[in-house]
C-alpha cells in the first residue's frame, strides 16, 4: 500500500465543541486516509438537484484529492442548477449520462452530502452495478446501505462542508481560494445564511477561516440572492397566493403545480427555498411545500422550528433528511399526496400548545384552493 497521505489523526475538535447543545460526534479520519492512499482516480458524487452544501462539499473534496496528488472528477446525476453555476467557474462538474465513462475510469468513489440511494438520480443505477470501493461522507440522519467500505457520518455538523474541512485538516492541507468559496457556500446555505438553529459560534469561526482562505461573502451573497429572474418571482407569487394554514395556525402549506412553469416561464429549480416562506409565518411550527413533478409525482419539502422532527415524518413516506429540514416524494395526484401528508403532520403536532398569536385557521380548505 502507498504511504498514507493523511496525518491519520482526528482533527482538533476544539472549534466544534460548542456546536448546538455543546456536543459533537467527531470523526476518526484514519479510515479515510487509508482509503485515499489505496486509490489514484476518484469520482466524487453528490445528490440530485444539488444545493450549495452538496456542490461546495463536492468541489472541496476534489480540491483536497488533487492536492494529495490524486485525480478526481465531480459528477452529478441531474442538471447543475443555474443558481449555483458560479461555483463551478472552471466547469469541472460533469452530468452523468450515456457516454460518461466515469465509473469505468475511477478506482474508487466518494459520495458527499447524502447516504440515500434515492438521492443519487441517474448515478444510482450505475453505482449499484459498480464494484468499485466507495466512501460516504455525510451529516444527514437518514442513511441507506450504499455498500461503502468507509462511512463517515456526523449528524451534529451543520453542513457537510464542515466535514470536508475536517478531512483537509486530517490530511494536513488547506482549501484553495476557489474551494474555500465553495465551502463558505456550504456553511451559509445549510444554515439559512447563518440563522438556523444549527448555527453556533463554531459556524462563524469556520466561515471566517474560509474568508481568510479566499471566500468573498459579499460576492457570494449577490450571486445567490440578488440574481433571481422575473419568472421565479412570478412563480413565488403563485405559491404565496395558495398558502393556507391548519391546526390552529401551527401548520402552513402551499403547492406548486407543474403547469405553473409554463405559465410563468420559471423552471423547477426556481422553487428552492420557497418552503421557507411557509415556516416564516408567526406561530407556524411546520411548513410544507408540495411540488408537482413532470411525471405526476409530488415532491414534498418539510421545515420545522423546534418541536417536530420532520426527518421522522419524511421517512414514513420513503424520504428523510434533517430533524428541521427534510423531504420525500409521493405518488400523485396532488390532492392525494396532500391529504396523506397533512394528516400525518397534524397527528405529529397533536396537542402541541397553540402559538400565542396564531394566524387564521383553514381546517377545511382543500390542497388546491386556487386554480393553476
Amino acid at each position: 500500500m502507498d504511504q498514507v497521505p493523511c496525518d491519520l489523526v482526528t482533527p482538533n475538535l476544539a472549534t466544534t465543541a460548542d456546536r448546538k447543545k455543546g456536543s459533537t460526534m467527531g470523526i476518526d479520519w484514519r479510515a479515510f486516509g487509508e482509503f485515499i492512499a489505496e486509490h489514484q482516480r476518484f469520482v466524487v458524487l453528490t445528490h440530485v438537484r444539488p444545493d450549495g452544501d452538496a456542490l461546495g462539499s463536492q468541489l472541496g473534496m476534489v480540491d483536497l484529492l488533487e492536492q494529495m496528488g490524486k485525480q478526481a472528477r465531480p459528477v452529478i446525476g441531474s442538471r447543475l442548477p443555474v443558481r449555483y453555476r458560479f461555483m463551478d467557474s472552471e466547469k469541472r462538474i460533469q452530468r452523468f449520462g450515456p457516454g460518461n465513462d466515469c465509473f469505468q475510469w475511477a478506482d474508487a468513489i466518494i459520495i458527499v452530502d447524502t447516504g440515500v440511494w434515492a438521492q443519487l438520480g441517474d448515478c444510482g443505477r450505475a453505482l449499484r452495478e459498480s464494484q468499485k470501493p466507495r466512501a460516504v461522507i455525510d451529516h444527514h440522519l437518514t442513511q441507506d446501505d450504499l455498500g461503502a467500505a468507509v462511512v463517515l457520518v456526523d449528524t451534529t455538523a451543520e453542513a457537510c462542508g464542515r466535514l470536508v474541512v475536517e478531512a483537509y485538516d486530517a490530511c494536513g492541507k488547506s482549501p484553495s481560494p476557489l474551494a474555500a468559496s465553495g465551502l463558505f457556500v456550504s456553511l451559509a446555505m445549510d444554515t439559512g445564511w447563518f440563522h438556523h438553529s444549527s448555527t453556533s459560534a463554531a459556524t462563524f469561526d469556520l466561515a471566517a477561516r474560509m474568508v481568510r482562505a479566499g471566500a468573498e461573502p459579499s460576492t457570494i451573497y449577490q450571486q445567490l440572492f440578488e440574481r433571481g429572474s422575473l419568472a421565479r418571482t412570478r412563480l413565488l407569487g403563485r405559491m404565496l397566493e395558495r398558502m393556507q394554514t391548519r391546526h390552529k395556525g401551527r401548520l402552513a402549506y402551499s403547492e406548486v403545480l407543474f403547469s405553473d412553469y409554463a405559465a410563468t416561464g420559471a423552471i423547477p429549480e426556481d422553487t428552492e427555498d420557497f418552503v421557507q416562506f411557509c415556516r416564516a409565518i408567526d406561530g407556524v411550527e411546520v411548513g410544507i411545500l408540495f411540488i408537482e413533478q413532470a411525471d405526476g409525482a409530488i415532491k414534498v419539502s418539510f421545515r420545522s422550528r423546534e418541536r417536530i422532527n420532520v426527518a421522522e415524518i419524511a421517512q414514513t413516506f420513503g424520504g428523510g433528511g434533517h430533524a428541521r429540514a427534510s423531504g420525500a416524494t409521493l405518488p400523485g395526484p396532488m390532492t392525494s399526496a396532500c391529504t396523506r401528508v397533512l394528516a400525518t403532520v397534524e397527528a405529529a403536532l397533536g396537542d402541541c400548545p397553540p402559538p400565542s398569536a396564531a394566524p387564521g385557521d383553514e381546517e377545511n380548505a382543500s390542497c388546491s384552493a386556487l386554480p393553476g
